[in-house]
Order: C-alpha cells, then structure tokens, then sequence
C-alpha cells in the first residue's frame, strides 16, 4: 500500500486498532493487512470562530461576548487518542474561563478591558489544551453586545456623567475666578495700605523735620537774641562803669526816667513783689525822702 502525506500534516498508522506511528510528508509504503491509516491531522496554524455566549458580569449585567482562537497540533498522539474530541474539549474550557473571567469584573471594566480578558484568558486556557495536543497561539474577544435597555442606561449614566463634570468644571471657574478676584483685592487692599502707610510716614517725617527745622530756628534766634542781650548789657555796664558816675548822678538819671513813666499815658509801672523793697529803688527812694522833708 503506497501513502502519500501532503506538507504540513501527519497520518496516524495502526496496527490491529493499536497505534503504530505518525508518518510525516512523503511517500511511504505499508503492508495491507497488518497496517491501516486511520486519517490525517494537519499541524497548520487553525484559525476557530467560537459560537457567542451569554455571560453575567460582576454588577448582574448580561452580555453577549464572541471569540476567535488560533490553534495548532503539537502532539499528534495526544490530540488522538487522549481526548474524544479535543477541539470541542479547547472550546468548552475557553468558554468556561471566560465565565469566570468577566463575572469578576464591572461592564465598564469589560467593555474596555479586552486586551486584559485576552491575556487573562490565554494564561488560564494554555496549560490545559496542552494536556490536549493543542497550543493556543492567539485569543481574541471579539464583539461585545449588550441589550438596548443597558445601551439606554448606559447612554443616560454618561450623559449624567457629562453634565456632573461640566458642573463640576464650572463651578471649579467660577471657584478660582472668586479666588482670583479675593486675592486682587486683597493685593490691591494691601498696596493701598501700604502706600498710605508709605506716605503717612513720609508727611510725618516730614512734618518732624519741619518742626525739627523750625525749633531748631527758633533755639537759633533765642540764642541770638539773648546774646544781643547779654552783649548790651554788657556793654551798658561797661558804659555806666567807664563814666564815672556816682550815686547821686544814678539816682538822678532814675528820677528823671520815672518822671518820663510817671508822664506817659500807661497807667501800668513794674514794681517788685516784695513792697519792702521799693526803698531800693533809687527813685523811689528820692522822691519819698523829698515827700518826708515837704511835710
């Protein structure tokens, strides 16, 4: 019996119902009788679209998820004999991971978690199929559906979403507008504060230094004056000293001068407080010695 296996697939020859081998591709020739080809297995890369299925997420929403996989046989034997129908086996566990998979997580996290399922998938999946000859290349959640009243819901949520955060941004611009406007005035308040405070210092030094000029002014004519003072009176005492004059000349002069006050129309003359001194004044003195020798 001749046998010709094509490139990229095997046969399976049996004895009597008994595995022999796997012939690979080529010509290859078999006793009749003692050997039978029971069929061929490709071990090309096999791409399966899996029929969807309806899965309940972690927040008891229904969804209707599709998946592709890519496949491909690594152990003829076992893909054979170990398993009635390995393919069906692959997809059924595909299947039931996926359950698991979505029931922990929230529809949002499904509808935007794809590429996570897929890897979380492969990793759950991989290990298994190998026990069936199989190798998972590739799985892919494809479409994800949901009923229109979810769509409905979902639609309304993010449109309250929407709203909130434009409320929300909003309210954060008129927040920051008031804030910006506080602190302009505050700013503003403060540098008018302290420009008044500014200028309230200046007009006081300056009013200091005005009074601090005009004091000083003053102490300078007080000054200048009372020299002037002390200079003519000195300059009297050395007149009065150079002259020679007796007390008898002096007591003249003071009687003449008190006729002068006596006559004038002032109706005021400065006397001393104490009135036992006005025998001292030499005028005084005079005149009351001329009114005791007139009586």
């Amino acid at each position: 019996m001749v046998i010709i296996v094509q490139q990229g697939e095997v046969k399976i020859v049996e004895s009597f119902g008994k595995y022999v081998k796997t012939i690979d591709p080529g010509l290859h020739f078999l006793i009749p009788v003692l050997y039978k080809v029971r069929g061929r297995v490709s071990l090309k890369q096999t791409p399966l679209e899996i029929e969807s299925q309806s899965v309940i997420t972690r927040d008891n929403v229904i969804v209707e998820v599709d998946e592709a996989i890519k496949y491909h046989v690594t152990d003829v034997r076992a893909f054979v004999y170990d398993n009635e129908d390995s393919v069906t086996s692959m997809i059924q566990d595909c299947q039931s991971n996926l359950r698991g998979i979505i029931g922990k997580m929230d529809l949002n996290e499904v509808l935007n978690g794809t590429e996570e399922i897929n890897v979380s998938l492969f990793e759950s999946v991989k290990d298994i199929t190998a026990g069936y000859g199989l190798s998972i290349d590739r799985i892919n959640i494809g479409e994800i559906s949901v009923s229109d009243e979810i769509v409905n819901s979902m639609n309304k949520l993010i449109t309250a979403s929407r709203d909130k955060e434009s409320t929300i941004t909003i309210s954060e611009g008129r927040k920051q507008s008031i804030i910006l406007d506080s602190e302009a005035n505050a700013s503003q308040m403060q540098i008018d504060a302290e420009a008044r405070a500014k200028q309230t210092k200046i007009d006081a030094e300056a009013r200091a230094e005005r009074t601090k000029i005009d004091a000083d002014a003053e102490a300078e004519r007080i000054r200048i004056t009372t020299e002037a003072e002390r200079q003519r009176i000195l300059a009297l005492n050395q007149a009065i000293k150079d002259s020679d004059l007796n007390e008898q000349t002096l007591a003249y002069l003071g009687i003449e001068a008190f006729k002068q006050v006596v006559r004038s129309d002032t109706n005021t003359v400065i006397l001393p407080s104490n009135m036992t001194e006005l025998g001292n004044i030499p005028v005084v003195k005079e005149l009351w010695n001329a009114q005791d020798t007139k009586d």
